[in-house]
């Protein structure tokens, strides 16, 4: 699970460099191209080409382009933004998803979540301090990808019954590459060398994630490994302060406690509730989560950070 979180923030500093230099359409294009490369790429080594096929186009359309918007808005906030200032707000994606399950798929959300929910919106106030001015655009955009990616996870579930890990994972990307092709090609900057090793990151480091955090749920129940992930924060704001000398705020820390804290909440509330069926829905990984004891269906998607 480290190394999933851990490849995941590679992914993350890897677009923020780039993003100094190229396009948002380049980067999101090259970063479609080598992500789903390596996919097919995982479905031919587990000899799961089977698991590719799909009987419900219209809803892997509609993810993919729900993962466009929030592709775009993530990767438009890195080069704005402390790179620790968009973890914490991507933080706010399982908070999201707690709070939509009852309107958009008739689950049962109780009081003590509810109060999660809200001290968790709290920290995500604190990040954004709209007492001190006018919110940055760009945190508005951090956070908009969030809730995009929350539609993701609850979009997942409703198709986890008949779609596969690999389906799930790899038509989120059509519309995303399909909507950068024409933005790359009217502005496109011939990439250096190493530049290209960057892009090439972008895609492997994602899908590494994926196949790092798909064995970590097979081995381990999701209550055990969730709190791991809260470790790319510490990741994170170490790589902003090496990289671009960034120093994250006492308000992103206290923000981002109060998020990280109602996140782990709502998990322990989960599986309180519904022991047989944890919930996991994460903010950092494009991860599947089998469920117990069904290996190839079943399976749920948690989205991606950019």
């Amino acid at each position: 699970m480290c190394a999933g979180v851990f490849s995941m923030l590679g992914l993350d500093v890897a677009a923020k460099w780039l993003l100094a230099t190229y396009d948002l359409g380049q980067l999101v294009m090259l970063r479609c191209l080598f992500s789903v490369a390596l996919i097919l790429l995982y479905a031919w080594y587990r000899a799961e080409p089977g698991a590719l096929r799909t009987g419900r186009p219209l809803w892997h359309a509609l993810r993919s382009l729900i993962m466009a918007g929030s592709m775009f808005a993530f990767f438009y906030a890195l080069p704005r933004m402390p790179l620790a200032d968009v973890l914490v707000l991507a933080f706010a994606a399982p908070l999201i998803v707690t709070a939509l399950s009852w309107p958009l798929l008739g689950e049962r959300v109780g009081l003590w979540r509810w109060v999660a929910v809200l001290a968790g919106f709290a920290g995500v106030l604190v990040v954004l301090r709209p007492g001190a001015g006018l919110i940055e655009p760009a945190a508005l955009f951090a956070l908009g990808g969030a809730f995009l990616y929350a539609l993701l996870s609850l979009s997942a579930r409703r198709l986890s019954d008949t779609e596969s890990a690999l389906a799930l994972s790899l038509y989120l990307f059509p519309a995303p590459m399909l909507i950068s092709v024409p933005m790359a090609l009217g502005s496109w900057v011939a990439p250096q060398p190493l530049d290209w090793l960057l892009f090439a990151a972008c895609g492997f480091f994602g899908g590494l994630a994926f196949v790092f955090m798909t064995s970590a749920f097979r081995h381990a129940p999701a209550a055990m490994l969730v709190p791991f992930e809260y470790t790319g924060l510490v990741w994170a704001a170490g790589a902003g302060y090496l990289i671009w000398g960034e120093v994250p705020g006492l308000s992103t820390w206290l923000g981002g406690a109060l998020i990280m804290a109602s996140g782990l909440f709502i998990l322990y509330r989960e599986t309180r509730v519904h022991r047989a069926q944890p919930q996991a829905d994460f903010p950092l990984q494009e991860s599947v989560v089998p469920t117990a004891g069904r290996p190839d269906r079943g399976r749920r998607d948690a989205g991606g950070l950019g």
